[in-house]
């Protein structure tokens, strides 16, 4: 192993490997945490859409 690094070393050749990049985790160009914030933003709407449903075609009524 050191007999190969002198002789790349005598000779000028370097073996420059390539930086390895991590595998990007994002999803729609967002940030774990901003993706949990659209994520429960989405659900609350639906849920409170949801609820305007039922009291808008009468399958509950509210108390007061």
């Amino acid at each position: 192993m050191l007999d190969r690094l002198r002789e790349q070393l005598k000779t000028g050749q370097t073996e420059t490997a390539a930086p390895t990049r991590r595998a990007s985790r994002k999803i729609l160009g967002l940030t774990p945490s901003q993706l949990f914030i659209l994520s429960l933003m989405l659900f609350l709407n639906v849920a409170v859409l949801g609820c305007f449903a039922l009291v808008a075609f009468e399958k509950i009524y509210l108390p007061f």
